[in-house]
């Protein structure tokens, strides 16, 4: 017999357990709100988003709700009634602004968002008296509800092994939805991939590797397949709005070449002839923007934004329905010849499937044990491109991506004949600390600048040899910079923070026509594909702002604050303040000097435009 008094320990876990899994249900109801905002264009998808939604929302009851496990040990009735009504009521009535944070900016509550509603208050976020009614009288019939079902499960229930089935169903549930997003996300399956981005707190597994490991999929069959779909659906369904207007374009009376070369962690102020001497004399014929700045202090933005002109926080959706830029497409559509080569892999991060999702020919990886076996095989290929060209006589424009990697390493082959000294060998990234010695590190990296420069002065005197560069656009410049502890806060690399030294990157453009100089005023990556799109590919008469941040390299930027990510975090770049968002939800104030400054208040109006601007691609 039921022990209505909830007397046992046993019990009370046993009424916690129950009291929980139907507030799963309760969460999977107040998630239906999500689905308006989720393409589901055949029965395949609708499986799996109901699969989803049965694995998903009971396990976010059931995680969130383990606070309650601490209060069932009080011997007390009344007690864990009321408690856990007032926290299922609290936890649904988050789920419920969540989805109403999804609804008008398509990402989810984070502490970013709640910071800036507490700071900007009703200047930022005004809802009339009505909504506010709404809300309180929706939160008074939750908690009411809630009292109920605990009262009744207080007097009656089913048996613990019913509840142990459903806990199980669960993860069963968990683990097929997790195993089918893995097999479609190797083989580029974006309806079900697209899907999992407006579930709160879901991250699909993924298993590529393992699978190709296993010749459970075919990467380059599956790769012309999905660049096939890529293209010919580019302005197609999904969450993305992307261009938000059809691109206005028109023949250019000239298609020139477009090469862009990046270097992979070169900082903004080592364009130097001791270590650069190539680049160095090539920006001196060419026009370089001294004052220029990636959108993310690691590659994976870094190169996402550089091709975008977009917030790194689109990577998700992008990848998801394998939309690749509008600068791609275009060229494409202008029967540019692509060639891509990446030193690093273009799997990891997943650029074949956003960046190059319409490439059919992509090369995933390049063959090398070490990054500068990598780097010398890119340039060899490139050249023996360049000279097939020349020997057939293509005349089609071209399209290159040279990505070299080896400042990433922080080393260059035993036998390359110049090391900057002290030169750190061997490199022990576990030494790294408050008192380590900066210009050990520095001189590695330095040493590979100057490899790299070798490589790329090798693709320069190509392009003049042939005659090349009076019909080629060429951009230099890096995915991010690093740091060599400059805050004197023990940072070294690059992904840590949203300083200068890790966002400040070259930007040396020859353009044919344009002459030499120098620009000192800002830019930024999301002034890349404006540039490029309305000065080179004809599309001049479309308004940027349909399917990019910036307005262009050649001009002032229009906005008093910027944008950039990391892996997880994510900052808001002022004048002379950063707002980070960690990944833990934490949001912090920072000075330029990387000092907290926890009185700042930014102003409404750019917190305005900044949610506007994360949000103003989606559908």
């Amino acid at each position: 017999m039921q022990n209505t008094q909830l007397k046992g320990l046993g019990q009370r876990l046993n009424w916690t357990g129950w009291f929980l899994l139907i507030n799963g249900a309760l969460a999977l109801l107040v998630g239906l709100r999500y689905l308006p905002w989720i393409n589901i264009p055949d029965g395949t998808t609708g499986t799996y988003v109901t699969l989803l939604y049965l694995a998903q929302f009971p396990l976010l009851a059931l995680v969130a709700g383990l606070p309650l496990l601490v209060i069932g040990l009080i011997p007390s009735r009344k007690l864990l009634i009321t408690l856990g009504a007032l926290y299922a009521t609290s936890a649904l009535g988050l789920l419920l602004i969540d989805t109403v944070t999804y609804a008008q900016f398509r990402f989810h509550l984070s502490g970013f968002v709640l910071d800036m509603a507490l700071k900007g208050g009703t200047q930022v976020f005004s809802f009339p008296w009505q909504m506010w009614a709404m809300a309180g009288g929706t939160a008074l019939g939750l908690l009411l509800l809630e009292l109920v079902i605990g009262t009744l499960l207080a007097r009656r229930r089913p048996r613990g092994r019913w509840l142990a089935l459903g806990i199980a169903a669960v993860f069963a549930g968990q683990l097929t939805v997790h195993s089918w997003h893995a097999w479609a996300d190797a083989n580029h399956d974006s309806r079900i991939t697209s899907t999992s981005r407006a579930v709160p707190l879901y991250y699909g597994a993924t298993a590529k590797r393992f699978m190709e490991k296993n010749g459970l999929v075919d990467p380059e069959a599956v790769q012309k397949s999905s660049a096939t779909g890529a293209l010919s659906t580019n302005n197609g369904g999904g969450q993305l709005d992307y261009p938000t207007q059809p691109l206005s374009c028109e023949s250019p009376a000239q298609r020139p070449n477009i090469l862009i070369i990046a270097i992979d962690g070169a900082r903004g102020d080592m364009v130097d002839s001791r270590w650069m001497p190539n680049i160095e004399a090539f920006a001196g014929n060419s026009i370089q923007f001294t004052n220029h700045y990636a959108n993310g202090n690691a590659t994976k933005p870094g190169i996402f934004t550089l091709f975008y002109s977009l917030p790194g926080g689109y990577w998700d959706a992008f990848t998801s329905e394998k939309r690749p830029p509008v600068m791609i497409t275009r060229m494409q559509e202008l029967d540019y010849e692509l060639k891509i080569l990446g030193s690093a892999p273009l799997i990891s991060p997943a650029f074949n499937k956003n960046v190059f999702a319409s490439v059919a020919d992509l090369r995933l990886e390049t063959p090398g044990d070490k990054p500068w076996d990598r780097d010398i095989r890119i340039t060899e290929d490139w050249l023996a491109f360049t000279e097939q060209r020349s020997n057939s006589g293509n005349s089609d424009p071209f399209f290159g991506f040279l990505f070299y990697d080896t400042p990433h390493n922080h080393r260059v082959p035993e036998d390359y004949p110049v090391k900057f000294k002290p030169y750190w060998d061997p490199v022990n990234k576990l030494a790294l600390g408050p008192d380590f010695n900066p210009e050990l590190m520095r001189n590695n990296y330095k040493s590979t600048l100057h490899f790299v420069d070798n490589q790329i002065g090798r693709v320069l005197s190509d392009l003049r040899e042939r005659e090349l560069l009076a019909s080629t656009i060429v951009m230099i410049t890096g995915d991010h910079g690093q740091e060599f502890n400059e805050y004197g806060k023990n940072y070294w690399g690059h992904g840590s923070n949203f300083g200068q030294y890790q966002l400040h990157v070259p930007m040396i453009v020859h353009w044919p026509g344009r002459g030499d100089g120098t620009i000192d005023y800002r830019t930024e990556n999301f002034d890349v594909a404006p540039t490029f799109m309305g000065q080179a590919l004809g599309c001049g008469a479309t308004d940027p702002e349909q399917y990019a941040t910036g307005n262009g390299l050649f001009q002032r930027r229009q906005r008093d604050w910027s944008i950039a990510h990391s892996y997880m975090d994510y900052a808001v770049l002022l004048d002379d303040h950063h707002i980070v968002q960690h990944a833990s939800g934490h949001v912090e104030t920072l000075n330029n000097d990387l000092e907290p400054a926890p009185a700042f208040t930014p102003e409404p109006a750019i917190v305005q435009s900044v949610l506007r601007e994360m949000s103003r691609f989606y559908r």
